[in-house]
């Protein structure tokens, strides 16, 4: 039985992020691995590979194993997080919405990789450009021009 979206907080929120970190971490280090491997079987072939349509080609059955468990890895990550009650909104750019109530009315708390903290939310109907800073959430470290 589905019981609807978990809402956070803005704190339950960033009781995540260190976990999140980590988990966008190995992402992106398995991403790192998987590239050059797509590139070297090619789109086409690495895409057969993973939907189990077509054998590896001849010799290169070592690195379709490599490809399907790097993928694997990136599943299970996404899962993961998933799992957490949060949602992966863009892998590649490491977007996680939380589910959150403003003013009894239903929006995403937004949380990019990299960001210390989760200081941004947006409308469920609005994405990554939407996003408003939540008042009273710390502001990021400053940045200074080279």
């Amino acid at each position: 039985m589905d019981e609807g979206p978990r809402f956070f907080t803005v704190e339950e929120a960033n009781g995540l992020v260190a976990a999140l970190e980590i988990e966008f971490g190995r992402v992106a280090r398995v991403r790192s691995e998987l590239a050059p491997l797509v590139e070297s079987m090619g789109a086409e072939v690495a895409s057969r590979v993973l939907q189990e349509e077509g054998a590896a080609p001849a010799g290169r059955e070592e690195d379709a194993r490599h490809l399907v468990a790097l993928a694997a890895e990136i599943t299970a990550a996404v899962e993961r997080i998933n799992a957490m009650g949060c949602l992966v909104k863009d892998l590649e750019a490491g977007l996680v919405d939380f589910y959150a109530l403003k003013d009894d009315e239903p929006v995403f708390l937004c949380w990019q990789f990299g960001e210390r903290a989760v200081g941004h939310w947006h409308a469920l109907d609005e994405g990554f450009g939407g996003r408003k800073p939540i008042e009273g959430a710390a502001s990021p470290e400053p940045s200074f021009p080279n």
